[in-house]
């Protein structure tokens, strides 16, 4: 592949009415060794955006927590300290460049908004509306397959299965399809069975053929077993999710279903199956949030649904609003998904985990840095998995239930390797070689030839410098979401983009996108992340 001498003038494109430019000289040195086609570009440079002076939280949110222990982990556990912990964090590379492992430069991040917002340009024009929120519905998509509908449409052709029925059991699917949802490595791809050969996709043979990897593939797989009646111990009703048959779900099974073998391997199958079996073992236990819903039947996660409808604080919309049926709080949803005791946040695995007060509470880390600075331990929450899940039910709830969930602009941007490494490749975020080389015992070699992806092993969530990408992640969305309304003229405005609409059409894909630039060893691969990790299915 030819990329034209970076003498040559900018290259440009347009797209949706508007022309996007990227000098040549700034492409060849963004990619290495020259992975991108000449007429993909973008304008680089065309956005004015001041670089993010130190942030003063309102005093609400920089106050700390009780000292009890109690209070601590509920702070921990609150939707409210992620975004705060993490803006601590991230307080560090502005207050003389604290951090450990990273540095920021805000001079990228107009690069960064330039890419996301020609993403969108290119996929929904104008249209802005129509970008739909980030969740796990999209991965039922993939390849253009609606493959959600048919479902629906069955169900409601049974005339015993009510509206509610229907959530219950779309809740019950994407509860285990978001469980599934971790990296699940470069090599496995799921193949789907013929009979879903019908498409409105024009290459739908060759994606069969090639098969589907990633989130869509273990979306579309979990989907599979969800209709095969994996996740169910009763022949009758295949299409829900039950604790007998969780229990049973181990490895090889979870490898059989989504056709994981040598040469097709699955990272994570150890944790996935773990995590399915905690899910039964808590549906089992009688769970206040899971109430069965007939004599001797079993719990459900679908069963959510009916603590929510009986909740003190759900009311009735007024007729004349005309949004929905019922107002949700984010916390009553919050609250079922976090609880460590009876909720969804039961499951999550104490190994390699930090007790924090005695006590597990899932994805919650130490960083080191802002505990030198804080002296509080440096506890920082990021509760991804918990966050993915959320943002998945609030587009079931709304969409099948027509309920308005109110207060989800608690929620962060999700603290990923997709979302981190579109900020590792596009340099806002810049490694120290000689922290990472000295925390793992490596030899001090020549720094000039360090490199994240070649001089590291893969490190586990818990090292401080995964931490610390995370934490950064999490801020650093919020300034690309504001930056991109301000591009797109969009602040203030009704159409104004909400942070799920751009995690979905900007960084999460533009985080997969600049991969495949970059590493992708042929057009039609996909690509790993700028640093690796350790997956074991729950945190990544």
């Amino acid at each position: 592949m030819n990329v034209p001498r970076t003498d040559e003038p900018p290259v440009t494109r347009e797209v949706n009415g508007r022309t996007w430019t990227l000098p040549v000289e700034s492409l060849t040195s963004l990619v290495n060794r020259n992975k991108i086609a000449s007429s993909s570009s973008f304008d680089w440079c065309s956005l004015s955006t001041k670089p993010h002076n130190h942030i003063q939280l309102p005093t609400s949110m920089t106050s700390q927590p009780a000292s009890s222990d109690r209070k601590r982990i509920d702070y921990l556990k609150s939707l409210g300290s992620i975004r705060e912990r993490c803006q601590q964090v991230f307080n560090l590379t502005v207050d003389q460049d604290q951090l450990e492992f990273w540095s920021v430069d805000p001079s990228t991040l107009p690069s960064i908004v330039d890419f996301c917002s020609y993403l969108i340009s290119r996929d929904y024009g104008a249209n802005y509306q129509s970008i739909p929120p980030h969740g796990r519905w999209r991965h039922f998509l993939a390849n253009e397959r609606d493959r959600i509908s048919p479902l629906l449409e069955q169900w409601s052709a049974d005339s015993s299965v009510d509206q509610v029925e229907k959530g219950r059991r779309l809740v019950d699917l994407f509860v285990v399809a978001v469980l599934m949802d971790a990296g699940a490595g470069d090599e496995w791809k799921f193949v789907e069975p013929l009979e879903q050969s019908c498409s409105t996709s024009s290459n739908a043979n060759e994606s069969l053929d090639q098969g589907i990897g990633r989130s869509e593939g273990l979306a579309v797989g979990t989907l599979h077993a969800f209709k095969r009646g994996i996740f169910s111990s009763d022949p009758q009703r295949p299409h829900q999710v039950d604790p007998i048959a969780l229990s049973s779900l181990t490895p090889s099974k979870v490898a059989e279903f989504m056709q994981s073998k040598p040469g097709n391997q699955m990272v994570g199958l150890e944790g996935r199956s773990n995590l399915l079996q905690k899910l039964g073992g808590l549906l089992s236990n009688g769970s206040k949030y899971f109430p069965a819903q007939e004599p001797n039947s079993q719990s459900r996660p679908g069963n959510l649904i009916d603590y929510i409808l009986s909740h003190p604080n759900v009311h009735p919309l007024p007729r004349a609003v005309m949004r929905g049926e019922i107002s949700v709080s984010i916390d009553v949803l919050w609250e079922v998904i976090i609880d460590q005791k009876q909720g969804l946040g039961s499951i999550w695995p104490q190994e390699g985990r930090e007790p924090i007060d005695g006590e597990f509470i899932g994805d919650v880390w130490t960083c080191e840095a802002l505990n030198r600075v804080k002296k509080d331990g440096g506890h920082v929450p990021f509760h991804k998995l918990s966050q993915w899940l959320t943002y998945s039910l609030i587009e079931v709830l709304e969409k099948t239930l027509k309920w308005v969930i109110t207060g989800s602009e608690k929620m962060t941007g999700l603290p990923e390797y997709r979302n981190g490494g579109l900020l590792i490749d596009f340099q806002y975020l810049q490694p120290k070689p000689i922290a990472f080389i000295k925390s793992l015992g490596l030899p001090e070699t020549d720094l000039s030839s360090f490199s994240l992806m070649e001089t590291l092993p893969p490190l586990p969530a818990s090292h401080p410098a995964i931490v610390e990408w995370r934490a950064l992640t999490v801020i650093a969305l919020d300034r690309i979401k504001d930056s991109i309304n301000q591009k797109l003229e969009l602040s203030n405005s009704p159409q104004a983009l909400s942070l799920p609409q751009v995690l979905e059409a900007a960084t999460w894909k533009g985080g997969r996108e600049i991969a495949k630039i970059k590493r992708a060893k042929d057009s039609g691969s996909s690509a790993g992340p700028p640093i690796k990790v350790i997956s074991d299915g729950t945190v990544f």
